[in-house]
């Protein structure tokens, strides 16, 4: 019965996700529009769809400390989408997971944004992933099936291969 409801709110996400596209040659793209803006001091407002989430800095930075930091949205963009797109493989291939746990640890330097040192990357050096979760399958099962989660996740595909950026400056 849960994978029937499962494959039910599935395939009800598979509509409204159809239902928002604009594209006519393609109605697997799914349009992004976020909306980000100064509220005080270095605090930021991000809005995206019906969600608002709040991103700063920490107190040692001169901030208010009311959310995560631009690199560590990113850490959690990244991990959430490891665990969701195992939700979505485990759906697509009928098998039962659950206890999912990730942790995503990486360093920044920021040597470059203080103009101290521009041999290093101002971003992440490295991110380490470590995930553990429930279910029958073999330790080797458990690898190819995160290689494939690995290989069809869209923010970790945007953050293992360079993406595209333009901009314009809007009045």
């Amino acid at each position: 019965m849960k994978k029937i409801i499962n494959l039910v709110l599935f395939i009800l996400l598979a509509v409204n996700f159809y239902a928002q596209n604009d594209s006519i040659n393609n109605p697997a793209i799914y349009r992004v529009k976020t909306e980000i803006s100064e509220l005080r001091n270095r605090t930021l407002e991000c809005r995206v769809r019906n969600h608002t989430i709040i991103v700063d800095q920490p107190k040692a930075f001169g901030a208010d400390d009311l959310g995560p930091t631009p690199p560590e949205m990113l850490s959690i963009a990244y991990g959430s989408c490891v665990v969701s797109t195992m939700q979505l493989l485990a759906l697509q291939r009928n098998l039962i997971i659950k206890d999912i746990f990730v942790q995503i640890e990486g360093n920044i330097d920021f040597s470059k944004a203080l103009g101290i040192n521009d041999a290093n990357r101002a971003g992440f050096s490295g991110l380490n992933l470590k995930i553990r979760f429930e279910s029958d399958m073999t330790k080797e099962e458990k690898k190819l099936f995160i290689n494939d989660v690995l290989r069809i996740g869209a923010v970790i595909d945007n953050v293992d291969n360079p993406t595209p950026v333009e901009y314009e400056i809007i009045n």
